[in-house]
Parts: structure tokens; C-alpha cells; sequence
């Protein structure tokens, strides 16, 4: 018997095209959910960033917005909160965190309705620091969800499923298995069943992107189908999963994120995808950041500030750092280097600075010198990298 807690992230970046979300729920989204009410012995755990509901409800995606209320309310899925446009919130001030905390239950809140009262939260990339689960503890929030390298810094961890994970704070703790998420889930655990030293009853805990059947996988079906009709697998949401657990522990999860490494946690760059201080880019990146926040937080009464807080909020989405890591991910996505991606979100922080009404030239002539060198940086990083290429 195999219990499989499974939970997928739905996000697509706000400064992604509309083409690209319409393509995706047409891939993914849609066929999930229609999955789903055809077999209704699966549970899952979900979290749609709210950045993303919003986009889907203005795409006219109405019904199946409603779909997953109905899914919600009759208990297949349970919903978790996140950060509103999925912001790697260790790297924002307090103040930051709270409002998009808050901004991404009331936008979902709206749209989902009953079925939306989430009592678990999922940190945008597992993004954990000690002072960001105090304060999502703080929120109300029961449970968060960490890759196991988060345990103990290691991969080889042993992570005991039959064990209920505590923070000294109060916080649970839920680990997914990290080697088993990075695969096509259904079919590695299609094969765990067959084998025969599989004598006693285990929990599996994956989580992976949505996007994982339908979008990089597009034959799922399948393999999900015979996994879930397998009289020895038994699907639970997270709530349901603790419930069923009563040996507490207290443990300290470490800095880390689902993609961090030993070598990382190690050199103490627990979050270097996004804020790695050996990247220039991200350097430079983070100081239009920093200055769009100050400057969005202490012009509140500009009458502009509505639309500086929409570009603000695009602009600091993670997608605009990971981007710019160049980080080769070998088999399991293709390397972090979009250079069109990174100008995007810095253009989105400039245009936050941008449209500020009463704000002296000076600092606006500052943001664009900032940008200018942070394009420059970008491109000249990715022809650069084209030219070697051509070389061999």
C-alpha cells in the first residue's frame, strides 16, 4: 500500500504573454481538473498564485475557476495559500510579505469563495528562512511545505513520514521528496508498486509545478489512470495526511529553497537562483528593486500610486531573478537564461519608479541609470555566451 500526498503549485509569471497562459490551460489547467472530476477517488493539494487566478478570470476562464470550487468544496483538493505574485518573500521586508500574503487570499478568496479557506502555505520556490515561518505562523497558518533538503541540508536525509514535524515556533513542517517530485511522479510510482520488496505500507510526499502533466508531459494520462484504479494506492490531501499522524517532533528547518544544494546551503547562498551575490546581474537587479520599494512605500499618496504597486509587484516576481541565474538544471528543465525575461521585470521596476506623479527627477534619472546597466549587463552577458557557442 502506497499513501501519495501530492501537491501542485498553479503559476504562470505576470509578465508572461496572454497567449502563453491560454496555451498552458488549455495543456494543463482544463484537462487537470476534468481528470479530476472523472475520478474522484484522487486528492491533491493545490495553490494557484492569485496573480494567476486574476489572469484566468479576466481571460474569461470563469468555469473553471468554478470547477475548482466544486472540486474544493466536495474535499478533492485543498487549497494552500502563497504570496500573491510569488515574490521570494525571505528577500522582502516584513511589510511586503503581510500585503502579499494578504492580497493573494482576498483575490482568491473572491473567485473561490467557500472553498477557499486554506490552512496550509506554500512559500513561492519552498523559499524558508526561521523568520518567514514565524510570520506566516503569526497569520494563522497550520502547516508550510519545505523540500527535504530543508531537514538537514542534506538529500540524504531520512525523513520519517510517520513522524509529524514541528517548528519550535509551532509551525508543522511537510517534506516532499525531492528525487521522486523531479520525475513524471505517476510513473516512478507506478513502478514503486510493482516492485516486490515493497512489503509494508508507505507515504510518498512529491510536489511539483502544475504544469508537470500536460505542459512537460503531455501523455499523463495513462500512467495516472492505471496508478490511480491500483487498489494499493490511497490518495490524501495534507490536512488529512497530519491528521493521521500523532509522534510529534521539534525541529529547526534550515535556509533553503526546492532547488537549493549542499554546495549552496554550505557557501550560505541558500537562495542563489534568485539573490546569488557572485551573479552581477542579480546584483544590480536587486538595488532597482530595493529602490522601487522605497520609493512606492513612501509615495503612497501620489496619485499614480495604484498603478506604481501593479508594475512594482510584476517587476519583483521571482521569475524576473531566476531568469537571469543561468543556472543549468541538466535533465530535469533547461538552463535559467532568458534575457527578454530579466529585461521584462527590470523594465516593470522602472516603470513602477516611472509613474510616480510628484517623484524629483533625480531619482528617476537614477532608475533609468540603473536599468540601462542592468540591460547592458543582460545582453552583453547573452551574446557573449552566443559567441562561444558559435566558436565550437
Amino acid at each position: 500500500m502506497i499513501k501519495w500526498i501530492n501537491f501542485l503549485h498553479f503559476y504562470q509569471p505576470p509578465t508572461a504573454q496572454d497567449n502563453t497562459t491560454k496555451q498552458i490551460t488549455k495543456q494543463c489547467y482544463q484537462p487537470l481538473v476534468d481528470f479530476l472530476f472523472k475520478y474522484k477517488n484522487i486528492k491533491i493539494t493545490i495553490n494557484i498564485s492569485s496573480c494567476l487566478t486574476d489572469r484566468l478570470f479576466n481571460l474569461g476562464y470563469k468555469k473553471l475557476l468554478k470547477d475548482f470550487s466544486k472540486l474544493a468544496e466536495c474535499g478533492q483538493i485543498e487549497f494552500v495559500s502563497s504570496a500573491a505574485f510569488h515574490f521570494i518573500l525571505p528577500l522582502l521586508p516584513e511589510k511586503e510579505i503581510i500585503k502579499q500574503i494578504k492580497i493573494n487570499n482576498e483575490i482568491n478568496k473572491k473567485h473561490f469563495g467557500t472553498g477557499y479557506n486554506p490552512k496550509g502555505f506554500f512559500l513561492p520556490e519552498m523559499a524558508y528562512t526561521a523568520k518567514i515561518g514565524q510570520i506566516i505562523k503569526k497569520l494563522g497558518f497550520k502547516y508550510i511545505i519545505l523540500d527535504q533538503i530543508a531537514y538537514n541540508k542534506s538529500l540524504k536525509s531520512e525523513i520519517d513520514n510517520n513522524i509529524k514535524y514541528k517548528t519550535p515556533y509551532g509551525l508543522l513542517v511537510v517534506f516532499r521528496n525531492r528525487k521522486i517530485s523531479q520525475t513524471f511522479v505517476p510513473e516512478t510510482i507506478l513502478s514503486l508498486l510493482k516492485q516486490d520488496s515493497l512489503k509494508k505500507q508507505t507515504t510518498i510526499i512529491t510536489a511539483t509545478d502544475s504544469e508537470l502533466y500536460g505542459h512537460r508531459y503531455w501523455n499523463w494520462r495513462p500512467n495516472y489512470s492505471e496508478l490511480i484504479k491500483n487498489k494499493n494506492i490511497k490518495t490524501l490531501t495534507m490536512s488529512e495526511y497530519l491528521n493521521t499522524i500523532k509522534i510529534i517532533k521539534t525541529i529547526k528547518p534550515k535556509k533553503s529553497s526546492w532547488e537549493s544544494t549542499k554546495k549552496e546551503l554550505n557557501a550560505h547562498i541558500p537562495f542563489a537562483l534568485w539573490d546569488n551575490p557572485k551573479n552581477a546581474i542579480h546584483k544590480k537587479l536587486w538595488q532597482l528593486a530595493k529602490f522601487a520599494l522605497k520609493l512606492n512605500y513612501s509615495n503612497e499618496k501620489d496619485i499614480n500610486h495604484f498603478a506604481s504597486r501593479l508594475h512594482l509587484e510584476k517587476g519583483l516576481a521571482s521569475c524576473t531573478f531566476w531568469w537571469a541565474s543561468k543556472k543549468d538544471f541538466k535533465l530535469f528543465s533547461p538552463q535559467a537564461w532568458d534575457p527578454s525575461m530579466v529585461e521584462k521585470g527590470a523594465h516593470e521596476l522602472l516603470n513602477s519608479i516611472r509613474s510616480l506623479n510628484k517623484l524629483a527627477n533625480s531619482n528617476k534619472l537614477h532608475a533609468e541609470k540603473l536599468f540601462s546597466e542592468i540591460r547592458n549587463l543582460v545582453w552583453k552577458k547573452h551574446w557573449k555566451t552566443n559567441e562561444k557557442k558559435h566558436e565550437k
